[in-house]
């Protein structure tokens, strides 16, 4: 599997390319930071986070619906990952909010916790 490598997309005259499980991850971090309806001709791809990050919602409550969004981007949109639910970890961290992914993707890596940090101000997520 070969993804785009983001944010340097060009070396030279040439696109750069990650693969595997590189690869995944960068399919993950493009998924987490695009906004639902922001993929023309799909208005479903993306999440919702940056709305749940800006509610004033309970921080349980917060949690709750990040490991939602979170649960249901990857089983919709990134078939080569298997994830459960139950391993997805949320922690709320001063203005940060930190999500723990533990997935199984079908390129071979058994396990692989990938880290995302998510910020609950104008930054990107």
């Amino acid at each position: 599997m070969y993804s785009i490598a983001f944010p340097q997309i060009f070396d030279g005259s040439t696109v750069r390319l990650v693969k595997d499980a590189d690869a995944v991850k960068s399919n993950l971090k493009n998924l987490l930071a695009s906004n639902r309806g922001g993929l023309f001709g799909d208005p479903h791809y993306g999440t919702a986070l940056k709305p749940i990050l800006w509610d004033q919602a309970a921080d349980a409550m917060m949690k709750e619906l990040i490991k939602d969004e979170v649960y249901e981007a990857i089983l919709s949109y990134m078939p080569q990952t298997t994830i459960d639910r139950d391993n997805i970890l949320v922690e709320s961290v001063g203005n940060y909010v930190r999500v723990s992914i533990r997935a199984r993707n079908d390129l071979g890596v058994v396990s692989d916790l990938m880290e995302i940090t998510l910020l609950k101000s104008d930054e990107q997520v």
